[in-house]
């Protein structure tokens, strides 16, 4: 099963993709709605006004960013409840305008349409993700998340049990 499923047999086509100029809420939310569509669906392919890959932004850049901007800042923690809403309400506002720029990670795991089952899952192990780009060339076709993978290997063994 690993050497005749081929990436293009199990990659989705519907993952997130945004603008490198989209700003730091408009991430939020277009992850946000990857993920009500699809849990697994946690990162966001960011590309260019002609379609060139820029990287990629992770629900945990998304997070280290809001520790950073919004939750760094100590006063928030000295506040009563009431003052605390506002000021967060504030600090959200302020990380609002930033950029994503310093969020994106150009190297990621990449694999072709062709590559085996078992050359992603390699893949996956390599870089320490789970998830990887299936990618034509520089045109990005499509993701593959662990659990694609794994609701392929664990059918097929599951199946050898009957």
């Amino acid at each position: 099963m690993l050497m005749r499923k081929r990436a293009w047999d199990i990659m989705r086509d519907d993952f997130t993709s945004v603008g490198e100029d989209v700003g730091f809420m408009e991430l939020i939310r277009a992850l946000r709605l990857g993920v009500e569509a699809n849990p697994d669906n946690h990162i966001a392919v960011v590309q260019d006004s002609d379609g060139v890959f820029k990287g990629v932004v992770t629900m945990w850049n998304v997070m280290r960013k809001l520790e950073e901007c919004v939750f760094g800042d100590d006063t928030l923690l000295a506040l009563t409840d009431q003052d605390w809403d506002r000021a967060f309400a504030l600090a959200c506002k302020a990380c609002a305008g930033k950029g994503i720029a310093g969020l994106l990670e150009p190297k990621v795991p990449r694999v072709q349409p062709n590559d085996p089952l078992i050359t992603v899952v390699a893949d996956f192990l390599r870089h320490r993700r789970g998830w990887a780009l299936v990618c034509d060339g520089d045109k990005i076709l499509g993701v593959i998340f662990k659990a694609d993978i794994f609701k392929e290997v664990s059918r097929d063994v599951l199946a050898q049990m009957k």
